[in-house]
């Protein structure tokens, strides 16, 4: 399956959008956009944000999704959410703690297990 797909960029970039917001920062789906793109703010930034794509990059055979920013600089790929959520941190972190704000958390909130249901619950 190549990348190109649309789909598949649609959910790379939801799967981040999600760790993004659970982490404290305002996301805005842009899927409407050539290329879809995530663009993430902070309530104290009032025009400033930072707009997030995916890229697909050859790595040896195959294609590999990377997440670049509105710069062009690649902040990992689509197995490297922590990662991404650290450099979206390192670029608009500083900004918010200028605002005055409390900058969101550069750590990926922690999972809950999926609930037992049925007869396994106890």
């Amino acid at each position: 399956m190549r990348l190109t797909r649309t789909s598949s960029r649609e959910r790379y970039l939801s799967e981040l959008a999600e760790l993004l917001a659970a982490a404290g920062w305002t996301i805005v789906p842009r899927f409407e956009l050539s290329p879809p793109l995530v663009r993430v703010s902070h309530p104290a930034l009032h025009r400033t944000g930072l707009s997030v794509h995916v890229e697909p990059l050859l790595s040896g055979c195959d294609e590999v999704a990377w997440f670049c920013d509105s710069s062009g600089r690649f902040l990992g790929t689509r197995y490297q959410l922590p990662q991404v959520l650290a450099a979206v941190h390192d670029v608009l972190g500083p900004l918010v703690a200028d605002a005055g704000w409390p900058v969101p958390s550069d750590e990926s909130p922690v999972r809950r297990p999926w609930p037992l249901l049925g007869r396994w619950a106890r």
